[in-house]
C-alpha cells in the first residue's frame, strides 16, 4: 500500500513473489514528481540525491539502469544568498570563509567541519537500530552550535534554510544529530550530489516500470484485518467508484504514520497512541515557468531571510537563448503551525506571495513567469526533533504478524536514501514471512 519510494522499493525486491501496488494519487513516486513546461522535464518534488560514489548504492542505481555519470552534479553544488550577495561554494571550508562573519565564527565553524569529518567514518544513521553520540539527540542543532560550540546566531540563521528544506523545521526545532548527520553530507569530501532533469521522478519511474503488474493508482486503503494466515483489505477504486476486498499474504504499508495509525486496527498488535510522537512539517513546491533569465550561481541556491521559501533550483541550469525554464522553488512551512492554516490558504494566494517573495530578492523575475505550478501542497514531512530518533531507534516494531510499515519516517531523517533502506528493510521482513 503505497507507491511511494518505499513501497516501489519493497515491491522491486519482492518481484519474484506475486505483488500488487496500490497507490491514492494518480501517479506512483509520492514526492518523486516530474513536471513539464513546453516539453521541459524539471523535479516538481525530491530533486536529488547523495553517495552516487558508494559501492552499495552505486551498484543499486546501475542495477535500475540510471546513468550515474550523467548525473553528477557540477561544482558549485550549492549557493547561499545572505545580506543580498551570491557565496557560491557555502558547504565547504574555502566557500563558508567567505561569508561575511567574525573570524572567530569561521574559525570554530573550520573545527566543526573537522569534527563532521572525523564522525562521518563512524557515524550510520540510516538503516542502523542504534544511535552514535545519542547526546546529540537530546538537544537541537542551535543549542550545539551556540551554547555548546560557542558559534553566534549568524551561523546559525545561515544553516536555518537548509534546516527548513531538508528537515522540515528550523535550527531551533531538530536534533542536533540530525542536523549534523545531514550537514556532514554537505561538507564532506567523499560524498557527492547527483540530479536528473525531472529529479528523482526517474529513480520511481525505474522501478515502476520494473513491475508487473503496474501500480494500481487511484485505490485506496479504506480498512485492514489481520489474521494468522494472511490480511483482509478493503480498498476504495476511484475510478470506478466502487470498494473491494483483498485477501493478501502480507501487506506493506507504505505509508507516513500520521495516515497509518487511522487505518491500523487495535488487534495489529502496535500500540497507536507511540505515532504520536511522530511530528510533521508541511510543504509547498512553486515551479514558476517561463523564460527566467535568473543566473544560476550553484545547483541548489539557498536564500536566507526569507519565510516564503528556503531554497531553488533552475532548469536547466544553464539555458539555450530561447529556451524555456523553469525555476523550482521550494516552501517548507513554518513549523509547527497547524497543517489546516496552510490547506485554508487558497493555491493562487500562496503562489501569489511566493512569486512576490521571489521578486523581492530578484527583481524582474516576475514578469518573466508565465505559469506557476503548485505541489505537494501541505505535504507531510517527518521532522527529527530533539529526542525523536532516541524515541524511535529499537522502540517501534517494524512488523507485527502479516503487516508491515515502511516509510523514511520510521527511519526518522527525511531523506529518499532513508526511503529506500526502509523499502529494503520490508522486502526482506515479508521474504522471510512468505518462506514461512
Amino acid at each position: 500500500m503505497g507507491a511511494g519510494l518505499s513501497g516501489l522499493t519493497a515491491a522491486y525486491h519482492l518481484k519474484e513473489r506475486q505483488v500488487l501496488v496500490l497507490e491514492a494519487n494518480s501517479v506512483p513516486g509520492g514526492v518523486c514528481r516530474q513536471g513539464s513546461f513546453r516539453g521541459l522535464a524539471y523535479p516538481a518534488g525530491s530533486a536529488y540525491f547523495y553517495y552516487p560514489g558508494d559501492p552499495a548504492w552505486q551498484a543499486w542505481y546501475r542495477e535500475l539502469g540510471l546513468p550515474l555519470a550523467d548525473a553528477l552534479v557540477d561544482e558549485p553544488v550549492s549557493a547561499l544568498l545572505y545580506e543580498g550577495r551570491w557565496y557560491p561554494d557555502c558547504f565547504s571550508q574555502s566557500g563558508f570563509r567567505k561569508l561575511p562573519l567574525p573570524s572567530h565564527a569561521k574559525d570554530g565553524v573550520m573545527k566543526l567541519i573537522d569534527r563532521l569529518a572525523a564522525w562521518e567514518e563512524d557515524w550510520d544513521l540510516i538503516g542502523s537500530d542504534s544511535l552514535p553520540n545519542p547526546e546529540l539527540d537530546a538537544i537541537s542543532l542551535a543549542h550545539f552550535l551556540e551554547r555548546e560550540q560557542g558559534l553566534p546566531p549568524q551561523v546559525t540563521s545561515i544553516f536555518a534554510p537548509y534546516c527548513r528544506s531538508c528537515l522540515g523545521a528550523g535550527p531551533e526545532a531538530v536534533s542536533a544529530l540530525a542536523g549534523l548527520f545531514f550537514l556532514m553530507a554537505e561538507f564532506s569530501k567523499e560524498s557527492r550530489i547527483a540530479a536528473f532533469p525531472e529529479g528523482n521522478a526517474r529513480l520511481a519511474q525505474a522501478l515502476a516500470q520494473s513491475l508487473s503488474p503496474p501500480v494500481c493508482c487511484g485505490h485506496t486503503l479504506v480498512s485492514l484485518e489481520p489474521s494468522l494466515e494472511s490480511v483482509d483489505l478493503l480498498v476504495w477504486d476511484s475510478l470506478s467508484e466502487r470498494g473491494y476486498r483483498i485477501q493478501a499474504g502480507v501487506v506493506i504499508l507504505a505509508q507516513g504514520k500520521f495516515s497509518a495509525r487511522h487505518v491500523l486496527p487495535s488487534q495489529a498488535g502496535w500500540d497507536i497512541d507511540v505515532f504520536q510522537r511522530f511530528r510533521y512539517s508541511s510543504y509547498v513546491v512553486a515551479a514558476l515557468c517561463g523564460s527566467i533569465s535568473l543566473e544560476s550561481r550553484g545547483y541548489e541556491n539557498w536564500v536566507a531571510g526569507d519565510e516564503n521559501f528556503s531554497d531553488f533550483i533552475l532548469s536547466p541550469r544553464i539555458p539555450k537563448a530561447g529556451e524555456p525554464r523553469v525555476m523550482t522553488v521550494f516552501a517548507p512551512q513554518p513549523y509547527a503551525q497547524n497543517r489546516a492554516a496552510l490547506l485554508r490558504t487558497p493555491p493562487e494566494e500562496k503562489a501569489k506571495a511566493i512569486l512576490i517573495a521571489v521578486d523581492r530578492h530578484f527583481p524582474g523575475t516576475a514578469r518573466e513567469v508565465e505559469e506557476i505550478h503548485l505541489y505537494r501542497f501541505g505535504h507531510a514531512q517527518i521532522v527529527p526533533y530533539p529526542g525523536f530518533l532516541s524515541a524511535l531507534k529499537g522502540n517501534i516494531d517494524q512488523r507485527q504478524g502479516r503487516i508491515i510499515l515502511a516509510n523514511s519516517d520510521l527511519e526518522g531523517l527525511p531523506c529518499i536514501e532513508a526511503a529506500i533502506v526502509q523499502g529494503q528493510k520490508a522486502a526482506h521482513q515479508a521474504r522471510i514471512l512468505l518462506m514461512g
